[in-house]
């Protein structure tokens, strides 16, 4: 009878399972994301918005253990921004009320017909501003903690920051003059500092008790608890270059001594006359077709010297970027990147950076002729610039009173560059860089490979590991969890992601205590680690409430979708929210697997299966690849028609039956595409000893370099069955000494230091640019392609390349096709191309991976009068399939006769 009970539970749970929907363009439109919630500063409330049904945002207000909660359904109005404070919840509702909930309970006040308001904090206390559409210029002010309101009449605007609130008001009904006011919301009094014509760009300085502002061309100061606010600068005893104009006000230095603001300066548009002689010469600093796409406005860092009413002109040239210290000695340091073009590594006049110490006081400068990298950094309070030497391998600080040079790391036998950047060219001259300064620069911390050190500037003390070897022993990489001041006795929170198993999670490291980081927690998830920008592969960004140590942070794995969580302790976390769209989908799951490569080397990549999985069924597979991807296990992929405008949507893919294989690749400079064939045919042969997949039914999809990788495989083995390559290059010979459409500037550096990694000049090693270049070996082609391509490409892969790939293919009698559209750039963006390209892939993959009937357009082609975004999309009824080729039989003969050549083949010296 168990039995029983048990099969019939078994085939109802696969009947429900069976259910399941695959992923559609409706899914597309209707996926659901979490927002960020927004933590109160005592850590005990916390709201959020849920977009479920996408465009609903219903408002969710809770206690941080969720015993709590409220929702506030048909939501908030368009634009406003809900407030928490630690006593109640503000929004405004779609009928300009503002909603007051008295958080923990169902009490609730409105306040109809609100214009606009704010949350203030003012010496602990914490207000209300609001605006009513019944008297606009009326400015109300709540007491949070008595209820009592206070009134700021005849206001035109107001600004606040922290516990400073300044009210602009007419001087009168008749002109337009302004007044600027300081108000005192505990008593009401109202201090006029200035009154004048058209104020405008106000800035704070809370900490040092100061504003500025400008007026027309002047800029004026204003000291708290002075009379009146002065003119501290025109443009006239500024002294300001008559082609240059006073820009706006940015901020206050940390010192609060100067007024960081910029100059501006206007030109012309460069309209070059037509058929006028173009001349071109090895001395420009930049080429003819960049000089023409320079922009026409310049914007020039400047400060002015409060007390002595001085502007200092800081920045010289365009490309001139600033480091500031926070101390009293008011330096900064500054990185010039004298020349893009004849200043790029691989030129023999290379000059990388003009480094130079700065006066804020007088502008003076201090070249430091020792400086030839990027990797300087100034210390927070201006003692000391750490920096990384490429070739040396060491990081050195230069002590900036005595202008002594010190190796902090000699003798220490550690990789310091990226795990990431094993193979990319120049990768040894590049640090994972400085993690965090101690207070008062007493010393710094450093990453290495996995771990992170303590260096003293001074070289008084040893260097110490923190993390005491504990991530290069355990494969782990650790990464400072803020950016908070660091002191002696800190405890620091730090990330840590497993690079053999994928685990990502949390240690805790006493900075004063010896020994291993001590272990919070670690699992099958992604939290923060470092690696991409993706917001939905890796949220960077964790909350903290102001007043308490309660965290807040996204967490998500393969099959668990990004969510919300709070901590106190890295250790147990409470969900805050619980979207999960997935579960309603035939969704994927993720497995890492490992295998030796064709050299030798271990590689890992990831299998994606299908929720619905049959190990007694054969599988199409598809492997995507783009440069090393295996630490992407456990991120949620949010399913889309095309990721990132080119690659396939693998939630999509999987979905509707098939498998995505993507390994790792490892590059060797010089002969990169020797990698990419060692990765992806050792792979193949791997996946094809899995007895779930079909040997017959193998794919390859590639974007961008991708797409490179895609066209050097089907020029080199027969091994696949059908290929897709998405705006990638075929051509490196003729592509090495071309212009960048969008920018103009020479395309040498992508080629030898970039990603293409040949490290040298086509003229060094011109039979590797042959043989890393697919279109040389078109002749070998067996394999189906179809290639993407859009006409405004402005990469290193134009549609000129596509266009000569293709056309060799067509030469050679090659079942290829080429999808061209007009608005992309290197990638399509335009809701009809991505929709366009991501059904007419898929039908392509079908049939030849599916065994699906074919789509007329691949059949029978689509004239030019006939174009239109759903033309060919039918399938064919007849049982017809794309023709062998357009040759005749004497023609199609001597491409046989091709086809019996080698390939074409370099010995490197």
């Amino acid at each position: 009878m168990r039995f029983f009970l048990t099969m019939i539970l078994f085939f109802c749970a696969n009947k429900l399972f069976a259910q399941k929907q695959v992923i559609d363009s409706i899914a597309y439109k209707q996926w659901a994301k979490p927002e960020i919630p927004t933590i109160c500063k005592n850590g005990e409330y916390l709201f959020t918005i849920k977009d479920v049904p996408v465009g609903s945002k219903i408002l969710i207000v809770q206690s941080k253990n969720g015993k709590w909660k409220r929702e506030f359904k048909g939501g908030m109005k368009d634009g406003s921004t809900p407030a928490l404070s630690d006593k109640y919840f503000f929004f405004i509702n779609k009928n300009d009320s503002l909603g007051m909930l008295t958080l923990g309970t169902s009490q609730i006040k409105y306040l109809p017909k609100i214009a606009r308001c704010r949350l203030l904090e003012i010496k602990d206390r914490q207000y209300m501003a609001y605006l009513s559409k019944y008297n606009y210029k009326a400015l109300v002010v709540m007491d949070l903690n008595s209820g009592k309101e206070r009134s700021f009449t005849d206001v035109g605007s107001w600004d606040f920051d922290k516990d400073v609130l300044v009210l602009y008001k007419p001087v009168n009904r008749y002109d337009k003059k302004q007044s600027i006011n300081l108000a005192d919301i505990t008593t009401g009094r109202m201090s006029k500092i200035w009154e004048g014509y058209k104020p405008e760009n106000l800035i704070l300085d809370v900490k040092h008790r100061q504003l500025a502002f400008k007026s027309g061309d002047s800029v004026w100061y204003y000291k708290f608890n002075t009379a009146n606010a002065v003119c501290v600068s025109n443009k006239n005893s500024l002294g300001i270059e008559a082609e240059l104009s006073l820009g706006y006000l940015e901020s206050f230095s940390k010192d609060g001594k100067f007024i960081f603001t910029s100059l501006i300066g206007k030109r012309e548009s460069i309209k070059p006359e037509n058929g006028v002689v173009e001349i071109w010469s090895y001395t420009d600093v930049q080429l003819q077709t960049e000089q023409e796409k320079t922009s026409t406005d310049q914007k020039y860092l400047a400060v002015i010297d409060i007390e002595n009413h001085r502007l200092i002109h800081l920045q010289k040239q365009q490309r001139e970027w600033f480091q500031f210290s926070k101390s009293e000695d008011d330096i900064a340091t500054v990185g010039l990147v004298e020349n893009f073009v004849i200043g790029a590594p691989w030129n023999a006049a290379y000059k990388p950076t003009n480094w130079d110490l700065v006066s804020l006081k007088n502008g003076n400068r201090k070249h430091l002729s020792f400086l030839d990298n990027l990797n300087a950094r100034l210390s927070p309070f201006g003692k000391y610039i750490v920096y990384f030497d490429g070739k040396q391998q060491a990081y050195f600080s230069y002590e900036i009173t005595t202008e002594k040079i010190r190796n902090l790391t000699k003798g220490i036998n550690v990789t310091w560059a990226n795990i990431n950047r094993d193979d990319a060219p120049g990768a040894l001259f590049y640090s994972r860089g400085l993690a965090a300064w101690l207070k008062d620069d007493e010393a710094v911390l450093v990453y290495d490979r996995y771990d992170i050190w303590i260096l003293d500037p001074l070289n008084r003390k040893k260097p110490i590991n923190l993390t005491n070897g504990y991530g290069m022993e355990n494969r782990i990489v650790f990464d400072l969890t803020f950016d908070a001041d660091v002191s002696k006795d800190s405890r620091l929170y730090l990330t840590a992601f497993n690079t053999e198993n994928k685990n990502n999670g949390f240690y805790l490291k006493q900075l004063n205590k010896a020994g291993d980081p001590e272990l919070l927690y670690m699992g099958p998830y992604l939290f923060q680690t470092n690696g991409t920008s993706d917001p939905d592969v890796y949220d960077s960004a964790l909350g903290k409430a102001r007043n308490t140590k309660v965290y807040i942070v996204k967490r998500m794995n393969a099959t668990d979708a990004p969510n919300y969580f709070s901590t106190r302790d890295f250790k147990t976390f409470t969900r805050l929210t619980d979207l999960q769209p997935q579960k309603e989908y035939n969704w994927y799951t993720t497995e890492l697997h490992t295998w030796n490569s064709l050299d030798g080397r271990k590689l890992q990549g990831v299998l994606y299966k299908p929720e619905d999985f049959d190990p007694n069924r054969k599988y199409p597979i598809i492997f995507h690849y783009y440069e090393r991807k295996s630490d992407e296990l456990n991120s949620f992929i949010t399913p889309e028609p095309l990721c990132s405008s080119c690659m396939i949507d693998i939630p999509t893919y999987v979905s509707h039956g098939y498998l995505v294989f993507i390994p790792d690749i490892y590059y060797k400079i010089g002969d990169p595409m020797q990698g990419t064939y060692d990765a992806v045919v050792s792979a193949a042969n791997y996946v094809s000893t899995l007895p779930f997949v079909n040997v017959k039914k193998i794919g390859l999809q590639g974007c961008s370099f991708g797409g490179l990788q895609t066209n050097y495989l089907v020029t080199h083995t027969d091994k696949f069955t059908a290929a897709v390559s998405t705006s990638g290059l075929s051509n490196m010979v003729s592509a090495y000494g071309d212009i960048y459409p969008d920018g103009g500037e020479s395309m040498e550096m992508f080629f030898e230091t970039g990603q293409l990694r040949m490290g040298k000049s086509f003229w060094e090693i011109p039979d590797c640019y042959i043989k890393n270049s697919p279109i040389f070996n078109l002749h070998m082609v067996k394999t189906p392609i179809l290639i993407m391509h859009t006409k405004k490409d402005g990469s290193a892969a134009s549609y000129k390349d596509a266009q000569q790939f293709f056309t060799g293919l067509r030469r050679m009698g090659k079942r290829a096709w080429m999808l061209v559209y007009s608005d992309g750039n290197h990638g399509v963006w335009k809701k009809e191309e991505v929709n366009d390209f991501s059904m007419r892939m898929m039908q392509f993959f079908d049939y030849y991976l599916k065994d699906k009937p074919a789509p007329l357009w691949m059949i029978d082609g689509v004239p030019v009068e006939n174009r239109s975004w759903k033309v060919g999309l039918e399938l064919d009824t007849q049982g017809r399939t794309p023709g062998s080729g357009i040759l005749t039989l004497s023609e199609q003969a001597k491409v046989d006769s091709l086809m019996t050549r080698k390939p074409i083949t370099i010995t490197l010296k």
